[in-house]
């Protein structure tokens, strides 16, 4: 693969720090708008975090309307009332506000702001990125969370109720004008939700490293992102005030969508699966079936010989096995399911999973072939 041609990207532009979601506001005050739309949910806005970013600002002169009707796994219902406000509020900008699925849904607000729907059309699994032009308004993201690393993605994963399957809508126009990675931000999540979503932020970087694709850059972030979920995600789970935690999650979260546009293997599709049909956090489930789709992978000689090499950063020998292991205490040790069993999932279900993981996007990147068969086996040493 080296002695073939590639194209690489890595244009998003970064505010990070303390104190770097005020200074959004100074930002976008320059470049004249009066009116915006802060994309968000319900918890963030409970949280209080939607309001002090609202009052901000309304102090430097610019009126915004504060969104906040997005599911947890968001649905393309969410980006259509999400646009609907946008252009009755007369918006000239959007914020997304939160975790990946108020980002993810304030992408595709974006979209919607100038494109007709439905949003079936714009499906990347049907090439349906051709029909997205760069005419939309500025979108700023603003993270809460350290997981999915949206704010730097140029795609959305949103279900279609129609045909009830997460759907990619890509575009590098959907990426962000600004992402903006405050640590300040992140100090109110929870313990419970720092490690989910940390680990899924680890999963991003370490399923993105394992790919079988020529991108050196995409590794080299992978392994560095590997490294800091690994170390300072314990830390800001113990201490939620840690800033210098907060700060490193956040990177590690970034540097986990930035690596992965080398791809995503079955471990996601698992994990997409097991959030349609049981609306099951996206962190929690990329955990719970991490062990067992890296043993499964282990067949392929890249795999072994990558997961070896991760033994120095995860302090424990260049060995494989010793390397998945380190992950499974890590995962315990943070409180993370390492199986289904605690997800009162049927056995029945097992098929019904693996119909959907087969025919998800991720799914024919994985660095071992899933042949049909394959993932009922996981799930059933799963549940």
């Amino acid at each position: 693969m080296p002695t073939l041609r590639h194209t690489y990207n890595f244009p998003t532009r970064i505010e990070y720090g303390p104190g770097a979601m005020k200074d959004l506001v100074v930002i976008i005050k320059r470049e004249g708008f009066k009116k915006g739309l802060i994309v968000t949910d319900e918890g963030i806005v409970k949280a209080g975090i939607a309001e002090i970013l609202q009052k901000e600002f309304n102090s430097a002169g610019i009126d915004v309307v504060i969104f906040s009707r997005v599911k947890s796994n968001p649905i393309d219902a969410n980006a259509y009332d999400g646009a609907k406000v946008y252009k009755e509020s007369k918006s000239e900008f959007v914020v997304g506000l939160g975790g990946g699925s108020p980002i993810d849904t304030a992408k595709v607000v974006k979209c919607l702001a100038t494109h007709d729907g439905p949003l079936e059309k714009y499906d990347d699994a049907k090439g349906g990125d051709k029909y997205i032009q760069n005419n939309m308004p500025p979108f700023y993201a603003i993270p809460t969370t350290a997981g999915t690393g949206s704010e730097v993605g140029r795609s959305s994963v949103i279900t279609i109720q129609s045909t009830n399957k997460k759907t990619i809508i890509f575009s590098p126009y959907l990426m962000p004008t600004i992402a903006v990675l405050d640590p300040e931000v992140t100090v109110s999540l929870p313990p419970g939700l720092t490690a989910a979503t940390g680990v899924d932020a680890f999963v991003h970087n370490l399923e993105a490293y394992l790919m079988d694709v020529f991108h050196p850059f995409a590794d080299g972030i992978a392994r560095e992102g590997i490294y800091r979920s690994f170390k300072y995600l314990p830390h800001a789970v113990e201490n939620g005030n840690d800033i210098a935690a907060r700060g490193e999650m956040l990177m590690a979260s970034a540097m986990g969508a930035t690596a992965f546009q080398k791809g995503l293997g079955v471990n996601h599709s698992i994990a997409h699966a097991l959030g349609v049909f049981y609306d099951t956090h996206h962190g929690l489930a990329n955990a719970a079936v991490l062990v067992e789709v890296m043993k499964y992978n282990l067949k392929s000689l890249n795999v072994k010989q990558k997961l070896a090499s991760l033994g120095p950063l995860l302090n424990t020998k260049s060995d494989a096995e010793a390397v998945i292991n380190a992950i499974e205490n890590w995962l315990i040790s943070l409180n993370m399911p390492v199986n289904l069993k605690s997800f009162s999932i049927p056995a029945i279900d097992a098929q019904r999973i693996e119909d959907y993981a087969l025919e998800d996007p991720c799914c024919p990147l994985n660095p071992r072939k899933v042949e049909k068969g394959d993932v009922l086996k996981i799930i059933q040493q799963l549940l």
